[in-house]
């Protein structure tokens, strides 16, 4: 389509400018031009300005990217609250938590938020080597919280305990932001798939850590470990018989 104009305008580009934005050939646009693709006009001078919003219309479509979720709630004190809130049989089920004295539980709370935070950072991030980086600040702390654990006597199903009972309500309240800000299947899926599969590799860090302080205190690497042998029965006696 062609329309007549003598304005210069900003919405206005020139072919260079057109070929540029969508990355083809001057003969590409042109031929666009011809076929009614694109909405240009004639300067008295007789080259061609190309809309801007006609342009834009070939470009593919950007998918509406989710809202960041540290904007939607997503806090590490919020999901602190969280996690008080879904932990009050706590001393029931751990009573190592109610026997810590309040210098040793601020270690641990530490340790949390800097898990939290570097976990909601690296799901934030758009580009993945970022995101990557995050992701190994918060398995470092994980490993810090592993070593922690076996400094407070604990076993391995029991870490595993403490942190699965952190990743329930951290879930659910991704799922939460995820409803009220009324996110569509694909981006509701994608959240909580990339959530589930950071927090995976966090469980193992955070495994990893308990098993490189238990080695330290022991000296003995778990790999080498076997269990104790059950004793043979015992073996017929081999003494000769003598005949009488």
């Amino acid at each position: 389509m062609t329309t007549s104009s003598t304005a210069r305008d900003p919405e206005w580009l020139s072919l260079t400018e057109a070929c540029r934005l969508l990355g083809v050939s001057p003969t590409t646009v042109r031929r666009w031009a011809d076929s009614g693709l694109l909405r240009i006009f004639h300067t008295p001078g007789g080259h061609r300005r190309f809309s801007r919003a006609s342009l834009d219309g070939m470009l593919p479509t950007r998918p509406v990217g989710r809202p960041q979720l540290t904007d939607a709630g997503a806090t590490p004190g919020r999901l602190a609250r969280s996690y008080r809130q879904g932990a009050d049989g706590a001393p029931t089920h751990m009573p190592w938590v109610a026997e810590l004295d309040p210098a040793r539980r601020e270690r641990l709370r530490q340790y949390g938020r800097s898990i939290v935070s570097a976990l909601l950072a690296a799901l934030d991030a758009d580009d993945p080597s970022e995101r990557m980086e995050l992701l190994r600040v918060a398995e470092d702390a994980c490993d810090g919280y592993g070593r922690l654990a076996v400094g407070e006597g604990l076993i391995a199903s029991a870490t595993a305990d403490v942190f699965l009972r952190f990743r329930t309500p951290f879930l659910a309240e991704l799922g939460a932001i995820a409803r009220r800000r009324e996110l569509d299947a694909v981006a509701s899926t994608a959240l909580m798939g990339d959530a589930n599969d950071a927090l995976d590799r966090l469980l193992l860090a955070t495994l990893r850590g308990w098993e490189t302080a238990t080695e330290a205190a022991s000296g003995v690497p778990l790999s080498a470990r076997r269990a104790a042998p059950a004793h043979p029965a015992a073996a017929p006696s081999s003494r000769r018989q003598t005949a009488s």
